[in-house]
């Protein structure tokens, strides 16, 4: 028996619902997802061949942007190496990706050290400075703090630096896209990834 015309474009429209449900892509897991994002802050620094590095020049590149210093003892070299880690789980959309290391301690850190430390862990990694009136402007369009630390069982002249421990993504558009949590494993990061591309 032939079903009605009427039940064959009924059925059919709810299949399509349900493939399209299906096929939406799921939200991030692994961080806060900005439900209505803004164009992502200024950041505009020199780089260790002196050419200017311009966030806002970077449309069509999804970019990560993480602050921290060269001197960091953990959380920096371990997100830098989740990156990288996270960068080779993407395979060939990895590509897409542009990794940016921002040092928010200019007194120890310049273009060239800050470069030649983030691509220690990938070579196709972008290492920047802020200058101290630089990362004044910084500190307050980004919305963060950073304070000079000394610490116990440090060294005369020696200090640490407090940064923001999350990762900001900012999407091909230059929006504020997402900002991934501290301690996001490469599989997760590259899992968000996919769904953030």
């Amino acid at each position: 028996m032939m079903m009605p015309a009427h039940s064959v474009r009924t059925l059919t429209a709810a299949a399509a619902v349900v493939l399209i449900l299906a096929c939406r892509a799921k939200p991030p897991e692994h961080g806060t997802l900005i439900d209505d994002p803004l164009p992502a802050p200024a950041l505009h620094l020199a780089d260790a061949q002196g050419r200017a590095f311009d966030l806002a020049a970077q449309h069509g590149q999804l970019t990560f942007v993480y602050f921290g210093y060269t001197h960091c003892p953990d959380a920096c070299p371990t997100t830098l190496g989740d990156w990288a880690r996270a960068r080779g789980l993407l395979g060939s959309k990895g590509a897409a990706v542009h990794f940016v290391f921002v040092s928010v301690d200019p007194e120890r850190d310049t273009p060239q050290v800050a470069q030649r430390y983030a691509r220690q862990f990938d070579s196709t990694f972008t290492g920047l400075v802020a200058s101290a009136a630089q990362l004044d402007s910084i500190k307050t369009a980004w919305g963060f703090a950073v304070e000079r630390e000394e610490m116990p069982g440090m060294k005369m002249g020696e200090y640490g630096v407090s940064h923001p421990a999350g990762v900001y993504f900012v999407d091909g558009d230059g929006r504020m896209k997402f900002v991934f949590a501290p301690g996001s494993k490469p599989d997760e990061i590259a899992s968000d990834l996919k769904r953030l591309m």
